[in-house]
């Protein structure tokens, strides 16, 4: 019985594995007042030495009595965890990307094509071994989550650097990251049934 149950968490977990990935696991928005835009218009305009007068003036005048409110949104970055990897590799991250991809790809289609061979029951002692194999990788499975910090730490550094002070920045949490959530619950569950099963 557990086996079965295993196998049905094992075959959920890789279904929600690939929309993980390919999903959006996160989206960085920024947004800047008006009003600071202005100001900063302001200021270059009344402090170029090539401006004149009478411009300078009129300006200054102008955007002093001109309401300026609300916000506009300058910065929007959404990317999944395959977008990740490849910005990062374009980039000159190779190692970072690599170890993204490790940990959120290699890692978990090894693991699951471990577990579904020592399944097949071929040799009993070859199945038990990929099971032992599975369950010790599924005790790295908190590296799928450090994995995802890496990305959202690159997200906002990568935007903050880009962008400067003005920016107030807001994340939200795709559905990417929902499905790979489910995925690393759904593949711990799985590998530690099938490895109990041959207990």
């Amino acid at each position: 019985m557990k086996n079965n149950i295993g196998l049905l968490s094992l075959f959920i977990a890789y279904v929600l594995l690939y929309p993980g990935l390919t999903l959006p696991l996160l989206s960085l928005t920024g947004t800047v007042e008006k009003a600071d835009i202005a100001t900063i218009g302001k200021d270059i305009i009344v402090e170029s030495p090539e401006t004149p007068e009478l411009i300078d003036t009129l300006a200054e005048v102008l955007l002093e009595n001109m309401e300026v409110t609300g916000s506009i949104e300058a910065y929007k970055k959404t990317r999944s965890i395959l977008d990740t990897v490849g910005e990062l590799f374009d980039n000159g991250y190779a190692l970072v990307a690599f170890l993204v991809a490790l940990f959120s790809i290699i890692i978990p289609v090894v693991k699951g094509l471990m577990l579904l061979f020592s399944c097949l029951r071929i040799d009993p002692a070859l199945s038990r071994m990929l099971r032992k194999i599975g369950g010790y990788i599924s005790k790295w499975s908190m590296a799928d989550v450090y994995v995802v910090g890496v990305f959202v730490a690159y997200l906002a550094a990568n935007a903050v650097k880009k962008e400067g002070g003005l920016l107030s920045f807001e994340a939200y949490l795709g559905p990417g990251f929902y499905f790979f959530l489910g995925y690393c619950l759904l593949s711990i569950l799985s590998a530690q049934l099938l490895q109990d099963d041959d207990s």
